[in-house]
C-alpha cells in the first residue's frame, strides 16, 4: 500500500520590518524618560547637598562672629588647593583688601574643609561681607540699648556701640536704629526689586552673602583656582553674582524670586544666602540688651 502521509512545511514565525521599527521607538522613548529622571534625581541630590554645606557655612561664620564679634573676609578665590594662603581670609589692618575680588569662604578661617566650602558642582562658593561688619568689633550690639540715645563709636568704620553701657544710664548707650544703618549689601531678586536694602529705614542689608552658581557653574572658582564658565550662558542678573567682580562700594547681589535654584527665562540657577545683619548678630549672641 502506498502511503498518502504527506509533510506540511514548516511556518517560521518573525518580526516585521514595521513591528521592529515600533519596538525600537518605545525602547528609545523609555530610555529618554528614564535619562530625564534619572538626571531630575541627580540634579535633586546636588541640590540638597549645597543647601546642607551652605547650612553649614552659615553655623560656621556664626560660630566665627561670636568668637571674634566681626565676619571674616573673604579668601581668594584663584589660589590652587594647597596654596599657603589659600582658604585664609585676605585682610590687613583691619579691614578687608582689594576690594573683596575674588572672594571666596574663607574656609582654613572658619575652620571647616574645602569640601565643606565647595558645592555639589565642585565650585567653591563665592563670598561678600559688608566691609564695616568685618572691622574689628564691627559685629558687636552687646553695649546697645533700643532705649539708648548715644551715636555709635566711629559708625563709617564700623565700630561697636559706645561702651559701656551698663545700668539704667541709657544716654551712654547706642540705639540699633543708629548701629544699623548703611550696613551690610544690597540684594535684589531676578526681576531686580531691592528686597534688602542697608539704607532705607527699616535697614535690612544682608550682613554677608553666600553664592552657589548653580548647575551652569559660571562664575564660580574651581579648586583649580580658575573661574568656571557656564555651561549654558549666564544672564545679567547671574553675571553680576560672579565671584571675579570686585566689590565696589555698593554691592549688589541677586537671588530668584522663589529663593530655590530654577531654571526660567532668563537663566538664573544662583542660590544665594543672605541673613540680615542683625539676624547674625542675635545668632551669635552679640545682640542688643533687653530691659
Amino acid at each position: 500500500m502506498g502511503s498518502s502521509y504527506r509533510l506540511r512545511p514548516r511556518t517560521t514565525a518573525g518580526f516585521t520590518l514595521i513591528e521592529v521599527v515600533v519596538v525600537m521607538l518605545i525602547f528609545a522613548v523609555v530610555i529618554a524618560m528614564a535619562t530625564v529622571i534619572t538626571r531630575g534625581i541627580a540634579s535633586a541630590q546636588k541640590r540638597s547637598l549645597t543647601a546642607t554645606r551652605i547650612a553649614g557655612i552659615e553655623s560656621a561664620l556664626a560660630q566665627f562672629v561670636m568668637q571674634q564679634k566681626r565676619l571674616p573676609c573673604p579668601a581668594n578665590g584663584t589660589l590652587l588647593s594647597n596654596a599657603n594662603n589659600a582658604g585664609v581670609e585676605v585682610r590687613a589692618g583691619g579691614a578687608c583688601t582689594g576690594n573683596q575680588q575674588d572672594g571666596v569662604v574663607p574656609w582654613r578661617t572658619l575652620g571647616i574643609t574645602e569640601s565643606d566650602a565647595t558645592d555639589a558642582w565642585e565650585r567653591r562658593l563665592t563670598y561678600r561681607v559688608g566691609p564695616t561688619l568685618a572691622a574689628d568689633n564691627g559685629m558687636d550690639m552687646s553695649q546697645c540699648d533700643p532705649a539708648g540715645t548715644e551715636a555709635p563709636t566711629a559708625p563709617a568704620a564700623g565700630r561697636a556701640c559706645t561702651s559701656p553701657c551698663v545700668g539704667t544710664v541709657l544716654s551712654a548707650c547706642t540705639p540699633p536704629s543708629a548701629f544699623l544703618p548703611g550696613k551690610g549689601l544690597e540684594v535684589r531678586d531676578a526681576a531686580g526689586n531691592v528686597t534688602m536694602n542697608p539704607a532705607a529705614v527699616p535697614h535690612t542689608g544682608a550682613a554677608y552673602v553666600v553664592v552657589s552658581h548653580g548647575e551652569s557653574g559660571g562664575g564660580g572658582y574651581l579648586n583649580s583656582g580658575v573661574l568656571g564658565m557656564s555651561s549654558v550662558g549666564d544672564g545679567a542678573q547671574e553675571q553680576r553674582n560672579y565671584a571675579s567682580l570686585p566689590y565696589a562700594g555698593v554691592a549688589t547681589f541677586y537671588v530668584d524670586n522663589a529663593l530655590i535654584e530654577t531654571l526660567d527665562n532668563t537663566h538664573f540657577d544662583d542660590v544665594v544666602l543672605r541673613p540680615s545683619v542683625l539676624a547674625v548678630i542675635n545668632k551669635a549672641g552679640l545682640g542688643p540688651r533687653a530691659h
